[in-house]
């Protein structure tokens, strides 16, 4: 493990700054999956590092509230460590002192209603961020949280206004962009979905996930000459993405390729056999060709790998159906049914830009 320097001076702000730059530079950095790390049964040394700073940068500021204790700035500013160090209880009480002293205090409800938002107290989120773009209409972050917070709500048209605010104020601001589009998508508004995304593709041109989102929202308004085009550009740019395999093979059976796309399926396959999405499209796509037999094997692999994928559940009992196996049909039906009551088809994650019927992302969204 790398030394940790507890003297050194460090910024947790210049950090993440610094880690965003190395995204967006030409540099190949090695870099160590977090997950990788807890395998290893060691922590990363840059999240402790990280760690590290907010604990010297919280005791700083502590020490000097005990000379200044009415100093409101030093306090929010308190209130971000705890956040960045995951206290959420502990800014909220803070923060909530900062405003009873000061009711006008903009960048105090911001940071309140970002430790609530963080804290999954998401009325409470809302209620703080409104107060605080009232106080402040200017504030970019403020409607950026605001509109992440309406995107987990699920209240799409208000994160789509917040969204627009923010690119009213930094036209430039390509992650807006992005998380516009994701407002756009859930609204099906597929068209302004697609302008937005030419549009931050302008900045962007190499991001993969935007490519990937662009071929979805044109699969989704049954554009699939230019899906496809969209999709081999995603391939382009990452060869060894079976996400990206996995919705070109989508787009290619919606196309009636049939061989391409159970290449591109079994691509996927080859790249991650533990990923069960392309298992449950290339059955799909054998079950329209009347291979029910190999759609069985397929939806069976799917189940296995995913026992939340409830698509994979229901076409596993029309499948079964169709040949007459009753008993397993009615067992794969009766698991459907279990996971679509708990509202988890397909994983039980929320997906910004996944087309209904199993095309999958390259990545999170940036709204996530």
């Amino acid at each position: 493990m790398a030394d940790i320097d507890v003297n050194e001076e460090f910024n947790p702000q210049e950090f993440r700054d610094r880690q965003e730059s190395k995204k967006k530079s030409d540099l190949i950095t090695m870099k160590i999956h977090p997950e990788i790390w807890e395998e290893l049964g060691v922590r990363d040394p840059e999240q402790i590092k990280l760690e590290t700073a907010i604990m010297k940068k919280t005791r700083q500021i502590k020490k000097e509230l005990r000379s200044d204790p009415d100093n409101l700035d030093k306090q929010v500013e308190l209130g971000t460590l705890y956040i960045d160090g995951g206290n959420y209880d502990e800014a909220i009480k803070l923060l909530r002192g900062v405003i009873s002293k000061d009711r006008k205090f903009a960048r105090a409800y911001k940071v309140l209603g970002t430790a609530f938002a963080l804290s999954k107290q998401e009325d409470e989120a809302i209620r703080e961020l409104n107060r605080a773009a009232e106080l402040d209409p200017d504030d970019i972050e403020t409607h950026f949280n605001l509109g992440g917070v309406y995107m987990l709500q699920d209240s799409y048209v208000n994160a789509e206004q917040e969204f627009l605010k923010v690119l009213d104020l930094d036209p430039t601001d390509p992650t807006a962009y992005a998380n516009l589009a994701a407002a756009y998508s859930m609204q099906r508004n597929h068209s302004e979905e697609i302008r937005t995304l030419k549009k931050v593709l302008m900045f962007d041109p190499e991001n993969k996930e935007l490519r990937a989102a662009l071929s979805n929202a044109y699969f989704h308004q049954g554009d699939f000459d230019e899906a496809l085009t969209s999709a081999l550009v995603v391939v382009e740019i990452d060869d060894r993405d079976p996400q990206a395999f996995c919705n070109l093979g989508s787009v290619y059976s919606a196309k009636n390729m049939v061989e391409e796309a159970i290449e591109s399926f079994n691509k996927a396959i080859a790249l991650d056999p533990e990923y069960s999405l392309p298992h449950t499209n290339l059955g799909s796509l054998y079950g329209s060709l009347g291979r029910v037999e190999s759609a069985i094997k397929e939806f069976k692999k799917a189940t296995v790998l995913n026992p939340a994928d409830a698509q994979a559940w229901l076409n596993l009992y029309h499948s079964y159906k169709e040949v007459g196996r009753q008993e397993d049909s009615t067992k794969a039906y009766q698991k459907y049914e279990m996971l679509t009551k708990e509202g988890a088809p397909g994983g039980g994650q929320k997906d910004f830009s996944g087309i209904p019927g199993g095309v999958s992302t390259t990545g999170d969204t940036a709204g996530e």
